[in-house]
């Protein structure tokens, strides 16, 4: 399938950067408003530059437009994308509200177009592995009971984020990071694995709070958005989540899942080969040192500091980006284009993306949700193209 980038600044590079050796994408050239970001990326990339949004849409040959834009922006330009008849992948959120994300939905249906929505980390070996052993070997694990889902960056206001540049030289996004909210950006990290895990979520109760306001102002911005959630999920067979995003609390992106007969731990959630674990008991190391000892020691350690390793099969190797993590951005690319070709199972559709924003948007906005908000969304396939 032949796709297209909009958007080239910082996240554009790590796409990039995983998009070789995936099978089944071409891709056709890259467009970003800023004249100069579009040249930066482009040249360091070597490849061809669409002069404007409408010289790219005049391609009959771009069938996907790969969205990458900033958080804002993502409705009207998926909504012209999906007017041109080309299905769209978005990074996330879908939408910035409920309504801009139905909308799309709603058009992606009405055309006849699929449409998807960033993160793809449940496309991983090891979150599909995890779901494996889960459902097929109930006697090992016994039932799920609950999760542990941690999304905490640290505290990024202080770590100079002002510097930071991507392999072009994009700069990172801080100003679009604060005042859009770690959640919005980074929940569904944790809650797209969780669901591909338990099914939907039925009901959401949070508290977010913003623990830093000065650092919008330190960036230019004005929009104070949270910068701390906490919240609980609860989904059908009396299995419940507790997930936590912040940029203030110390680095973690552990998943963890309590069964009758112990816990099922992968140490970061970015890391597509990170080690998948069970230990009767859940006890492990500090969790900072685990976190460091999963990523770089974890052949050396025996299994009782870490628990017991299982196998994961893994499929393609995923290249480690200028972050430094194994993160394959581009898989629910591929994944999508190969649905699209109608040769894939359905992993990545308007459904997930829909569902997944108004969890996230129920974290965000922890005032209303915290006495508990019902889900009005659900995983069916009902605004999937029929074949």
């Amino acid at each position: 399938m032949r796709i297209a980038l909009v958007g080239c600044g910082y996240v554009a590079d790590m796409y990039m950067q995983t998009l070789p050796g995936l099978t089944g994408l071409s891709l056709a050239g890259a467009y970003d408003h800023d004249p100069d970001r579009l040249q930066a990326f482009c040249k360091f990339h070597a490849i061809p530059a669409y002069a404007s949004m409408d010289a790219l849409l005049a391609d009959d040959s771009v069938q996907m437009v790969v969205n990458l834009t900033n958080p804002r922006s993502h409705h009207a330009v998926s909504r012209r994308a999906l007017e041109s008849g080309r299905h769209v992948y978005s990074e996330k959120p879908l939408g910035m509200t409920m309504d801009e994300a139905r909308d799309l939905v709603d058009l992606a249906h009405t055309r006849g177009l699929w449409l998807a929505a960033a993160p793809c980390n449940h496309l991983s070996d090891v979150v599909q592995a995890m779901g494996h052993f889960l459902r097929t070997d109930r006697a090992r694990f016994g039932r799920p009971l609950m999760a542990q889902a941690e999304m905490d960056d640290g505290l990024v206001p202080f770590l100079r984020p002002e510097t930071w540049r991507s392999i072009s030289g994009a700069p990172w996004p801080a100003r679009d990071e604060f005042e859009v909210g770690c959640t919005l950006e980074h929940a569904g990290y944790q809650i797209t694995p969780l669901v591909s895990l338990f099914g939907p979520v039925r009901r959401v109760t949070a508290f977010s709070t913003c623990l830093l306001p000065d650092k919008v102002r330190a960036v230019g911005g004005s929009v104070i958005s949270p910068d701390l959630s906490v919240g609980m999920l609860e989904f059908d067979g009396n299995i419940v989540a507790r997930i936590t995003n912040s940029i203030i609390a110390p680095s973690s992106r552990t998943l963890r899942v309590v069964c009758e007969h112990g816990v099922l731990s992968m140490a970061d959630v970015w890391e597509y080969h990170t080690p998948l674990r069970f230990s009767p008991t859940g006890m492990t190391l500090p969790a900072r040192l685990t976190r460091k000892a999963e990523k770089y020691l974890s052949p050396l350690l025996p299994g009782l500091l870490l628990g017991r390793r299982l196998p994961v099969r893994h499929g393609r190797h995923v290249p480690r980006t200028q972050g430094g993590h194994h993160m394959d951005f581009s898989r629910g690319v591929a994944q999508l284009a190969a649905q699209a070709e109608r040769q894939a199972t359905v992993r990545m559709d308007a459904a997930l993306a829909l569902h997944v924003t108004e969890v996230t948007l129920a974290l965000q906005d922890g005032a209303r949700s915290a006495g508990g908000v019902t889900m009005q969304t659900d995983l069916q396939h009902d605004h999937a193209p029929k074949g």
